[in-house]
């Protein structure tokens, strides 16, 4: 999996606002948006999708984003295999889908709010702290492959939010924040939001 520094991301965009530091974006008075979160929803997806499914570059430890219709579809087939429902519409010309889940343990997770600081947004997670296993019991998976019994495919619970890409016409998300050291702000991880496909 990949993701770039803050410090590699503020060359790369050049001027799109990443001169300041973690400390800063740690002020509330820095922010340029915190709102509370009207459109977030939460499914259980197979833990295939992001091993298999989802380029590395997008996503770190549970979080990332979803770029483009055929990814998002992808990830609905697997949702929607087991279940009757349409996909939500999403324009993924002016936005991307943030996802969070938990990669260690089976927990309900729910995206509360969203703090965008210069273009780089960081979501306000909930998540339960049940320490369930990923796909149940090891022991019981085990006795009934071995007794030739169906055994449910691993899956996790995975909160998604559509996000507004920054572009010409509007300013909107640059980056996401992944993984936070605010001790050394060129260490904090971000994954870079592109433009439309």
């Amino acid at each position: 999996m990949r993701a770039w520094t803050i410090a590699a991301l503020c060359v790369a965009l050049l001027g799109a606002g990443c001169t300041a530091t973690m400390e800063g974006y740690a002020d509330p008075a820095a922010l340029t948006m915190k709102s509370p979160v009207a459109k977030a929803t939460s499914l259980d997806i197979p833990v295939r999708f992001f091993d298999e499914e989802l380029p590395g570059r997008w996503q770190h430890h549970g979080m990332g984003i979803i770029n483009d219709q055929e990814t998002f579809q992808k990830l609905w087939k697997m949702y929607a295999s087991e279940v009757t429902a349409l996909p939500p519409a999403v324009d993924f010309e002016n936005f991307a889908v943030l996802f969070v889940y938990d990669p260690a343990h089976y927990n309900l997770v729910n995206i509360r709010g969203l703090n965008v600081w210069q273009g780089i947004a960081n979501p306000i997670v909930e998540r339960t702290d049940w320490k369930l296993a990923i796909g149940g019991d090891p022991m019981m998976r085990k006795i009934n492959e071995q007794k030739g019994k169906p055994v449910p495919e691993a899956k996790v619970n995975v909160a998604l939010l559509p996000i507004l890409r920054n572009s010409s016409k509007h300013p909107g998300v640059t980056a996401l924040l992944v993984e936070s050291n605010p001790e050394d702000e060129g260490a904090s991880l971000v994954i870079p939001v592109p433009e439309a496909p």
